[in-house]
């Protein structure tokens, strides 16, 4: 008898059906591309409304140590006609917690600083003392001298270059074209328009310029004690006879301009109290506020006058 052999038949799928199954498949593959796209998106609109939302929130802590910053040099200008370095505002505030993070604060005397708005007359031309005062600050900080020649042709009214200077035709060939600003500065970042100003110069120079209101004089009781380049800026002492006068200065300050320039370091030599004082109305409120998972940190230019503190700019950065 002969073998029976059995016979599997195989169905093979059809085009139709193979097309069917990868369509299916790309159908699944979109879906899931779309899901996935959706959620990010759902996210990075949650994460955005919650920036929104902490940014809001710092903004109202900040107002809040502006009005308590306000409200501390409000009562000092009732208490005391000198500013020094020992006084309530002058003390940082410590970090303080609140509901969803923590805040802290500090005040500077930003006439505590040289301003460099100091340079320019009320005629629109150049104050030859502070020019000559900023040009000793700069060798004070190992600068170069000509940049103050630069600044008073970028405060001053005419286009006449000075030894040194700049105006409008040297800053019309740069690849980026400017003009100079003739008038004052509103914020000292404005220095690194000028030629031979460069971020390296920036980083040195900033600590110790302001960019006020003409009048504000250097208060010389509220220069930091690190800071004796801003007393050599006075006058031509060495840097030890310098630290002296703002070691012997101490805290407490003088009760005068002339007080402070009776010190022997200027013994000898011809110190104008032209342009300095003992009494600020211009400060810098920094605020740092950790709200959430974001942290903030503004800097408020706080005038003090007669009837209060007002804000005259904020800025997140530097001012």
């Amino acid at each position: 008898m002969s073998p029976h052999r059995t016979t599997i038949s195989r169905t093979r799928p059809s085009a139709q059906q193979g097309v069917a199954l990868i369509t299916a498949l790309l159908i699944v593959a979109l879906a899931t591309t779309v899901a996935v796209a959706m959620t990010s998106r759902q996210y990075l609109d949650i994460r955005r409304s919650a920036n929104v939302l902490e940014y809001d929130q710092a903004m109202l802590y900040v107002a809040g140590i502006e009005g308590w910053a306000g409200q501390i040099l409000r009562q000092d200008a009732e208490d005391n006609q000198v500013d020094s370095l020992d006084e309530d505002w002058a003390t940082e505030l410590p970090p303080i917690p609140v509901d969803g993070g923590q805040l802290a604060g500090a005040a500077e005397d930003m006439q505590g600083r040289f301003n460099v708005n100091a340079l320019l007359a009320a005629d629109g031309s150049i104050e030859t003392l502070a020019l000559e005062r900023f040009r000793r600050l700069l060798l004070a900080l190992e600068l170069d001298p000509e940049i103050a020649e630069r600044l008073a042709d970028w405060l001053d009214a005419d286009d006449e270059t000075r030894l040194g200077g700049a105006e409008d035709v040297e800053y019309l060939g740069l690849e980026a074209p400017y003009r100079a600003g003739n008038g004052p500065l509103a914020s000292p970042s404005e220095l690194a328009l000028l030629l031979g100003v460069t971020p390296e110069v920036m980083v040195r120079l900033s600590p110790y310029v302001a960019a006020l209101p003409r009048e504000a004089g250097l208060n010389v009781n509220t220069i930091a004690p690190d800071k004796p380049e801003l007393v050599m800026a006075l006058a031509e002492v060495a840097r030890a006879e310098a630290e002296q006068v703002l070691a012997d200065r101490g805290t407490q300050g003088h009760e005068s301009v002339s007080d402070f320039l009776q010190h022997a370091a200027f013994a000898g030599r011809t110190v104008s109290a032209q342009g300095l004082a003992v009494k600020s109305d211009y400060f810098v409120i920094t605020s740092h506020v950790q709200f959430g998972r974001s942290v903030f940190t503004t800097y408020s230019l706080l005038q003090r006058g007669t009837d209060g503190t007002r804000v005259l700019r904020r800025a997140q950065g530097t001012l």
